[in-house]
């Protein structure tokens, strides 16, 4: 590892404070006392019932001076009915439509193009939704991304080797939910070394949300811990500096060294939640203090955590979107960290790391916030390759058509594959993504739409091979060099009759998925299938704990 600050995982909190408060966050991932019900979105509604809350405390529901309303729960409370007196009814959370994507004909459309993503928010909200008491018909179908849920987890793929920055791992076998197709899961894997930019150090703006809808115990005080993890695995050569945004911004902190812990986690823990929510302000300023503090050749990122409810200034989706495009000129990278319930905007969210070059993540857990600032803290803020893109060629002589799982929001147009100007996701050290494909073969009875071309010419593939897809991937080394790819080949060598247990229990993941949108092409998916891909055997925690939210989903 040649990054000695930022891989330091190994450092112990020295704050006894900061100790303090990360065991009395331990309660139990996504275990929270907050008032729950099903999500609404602005562009896929759903009837909204409340299912939990919790006893009030004397301070709850006061509205603060620019009429936010707080809510604080006294720990171990009763449950509440909403009959009961004190019940609160409060649910704005918002989810991006998400159109699932249909077969294809392989001899009309024979290219696939994909931005890479390595955001495991989708994931992790759904924990928290199931566990505070949502059902599955309950879920808004925008808040299920099949390739975030995918990419939460942690599978045994080849690793690079020479100059190649990505391994590619290919699993192929019968699709358990059509017998009419084939399920391939195409791996990507990054080394865990640490590339030179991450030698220089790091320059982290924390950008906070500290407006009044903050001001909850999985919201701020989730915040304050999760930011005392980061914290906790810098040294002398990051440079650490803080803006607060609610009714205006504030510079809190700037520039201090990543191993002064006290000063910094002082700063963190003074700040309170109050005010609306001028994200503009906010973004504005962070952007400034990232540009003055900028390290030449170093990592220079902000890290930005809030709601997502944005009501000052810059709001909407698009208006967000055109901001962080152009900041991204500049060389800083956004991540956005989600937190709480209730007024949540997952679009965004979604929206600012997509277009920020950051991953997106929600923490719903103090263990959470340890996995995605500590064990993962590299692979989530350290660029390593910049601009991943992914495009798979089927070839028509061996495939009739062919189904992108997830990506809905990732997709690109072919030509932009090679377009080294047009934007794309952008990978760390030490980490993995998915891309999921239901293949139909030519002699399969598989329905898939075809057109009938007046000027063009159907491609016949090549007739003389037994490849199925060509998949490659494009990049840029984030420290420097010249624009990369790299080529893998899938074909009917590759069908096996038990591709392993990463492959089942990528199929369980997907089947969960389709089943939470109520996917049209589901298929034979249920409870049962999913227990049945994963078998008897003990499974290792993070995969015991899907099979307890699947549970959950369909108890």
């Amino acid at each position: 590892m040649t990054h000695n600050n930022m891989l330091s995982t190994g450092r112990s909190i020295a704050s006894a404070a900061i100790t303090a408060s990360l065991v009395a966050a331990l309660a139990g991932c996504g275990v929270f006392p907050t008032t729950q019900n099903t999500a609404t979105s602005d562009t896929n509604t759903s009837e909204a019932k409340n299912q939990t809350s919790q006893t009030l405390t004397s301070e709850t529901a006061v509205t603060d001076s620019d009429g936010y309303i707080a809510y604080e729960y006294e720990e171990g409370g009763a449950m509440l009915a909403p009959s009961d007196e004190g019940y609160v009814d409060f649910n704005t959370e918002e989810y991006a439509s998400l159109e699932e994507q249909g077969f294809i004909s392989a001899a009309t459309r024979p290219l696939s193009t994909v931005s890479s993503d390595v955001d495991t928010a989708s994931y992790c909200n759904l924990r928290r939704m199931l566990r505070d008491g949502w059902t599955a018909e309950e879920i808004d179908s925008g808040a299920v991304r099949i390739e975030e849920m995918l990419n939460y987890f942690t599978y045994d793929y080849d690793t690079p080797t020479g100059d190649d920055l990505f391994a590619t791992t290919v699993h192929v076998g019968d699709c358990p939910w059509n017998k009419e197709t084939k399920l391939v899961t195409i791996g990507f894997a990054t080394p865990k070394e640490s590339p030179s930019i991450a030698e220089k150090g790091s320059n982290l703006v924390f950008l906070i949300d500290v407006s009044g809808s903050m001001n909850s115990s999985d919201k701020l005080g989730l915040l304050k811990d999760a930011f005392g993890e980061l914290v906790s695995h810098l040294d002398k050569n990051d440079r650490v500096s803080i803006v607060t945004y609610a009714s205006g911004e504030e510079v809190v902190l700037e520039g201090a060294r990543g191993d002064e812990e006290r000063k910094i986690m002082r700063a963190i823990n003074r700040l309170r939640a109050d005010g609306s929510t001028n994200g503009e302000a906010g973004l504005e300023k962070a952007y400034k203090v990232a540009q003055d503090n900028f390290i030449e050749g170093g990592v220079n990122r902000i890290v930005m955590a809030s709601d997502g409810d944005l009501n000052v200034g810059m709001s909407s989706e698009s208006d967000l979107h055109d901001y962080v495009d152009k900041q991204r000129e500049t060389g800083i990278y956004l991540s956005v960290l989600g937190f709480g319930s209730g007024n949540y905007k997952d679009n965004k969210m979604e929206t600012l790391a997509d277009h920020g070059n950051g991953s997106y993540h929600y923490i719903d857990c103090i263990e959470e916030a340890e996995r995605v600032l500590g064990s993962k803290l590299t692979a989530n803020l350290v660029p390593l390759a910049d601009d991943v893109k992914v495009q798979v060629e089927f070839n028509p002589a061996q495939v009739k058509g062919y189904r992108l799982i997830g990506y809905e929001n990732r997709a690109m147009a072919d030509e932009d594959f090679r377009d080294d100007k047009k934007d794309a996701g952008d990978v760390g050290p030490g980490a993995q993504f998915t891309v999921a494909y239901e293949v139909a073969l030519t002699d399969s009875k598989q329905e898939v739409a075809q057109t009938d071309l007046k000027y063009g010419q159907k491609s016949t593939g090549d007739t003389n091979s037994d490849e199925w897809l060509s998949a490659t991937v494009r990049y840029k080394p984030a420290d420097g060099g010249g624009v990369r790819e790299q080529n893998t080949v899938v074909s009917k060598k590759d069908l096996v009759e038990n591709p392993g247990e990463d492959w089942r229990f990528q199929a369980a993941v997907i089947e969960f998925g389709m089943l939470l949108r109520n996917s049209e092409y589901a298929g034979t998916a249920s409870y049962d299938q999913i227990y049945d891909l994963l078998g008897n055997d003990k499974l290792p925690e993070e995969r015991e704990e899907f099979l307890e939210l699947v549970d959950m989903a369909f108890e």
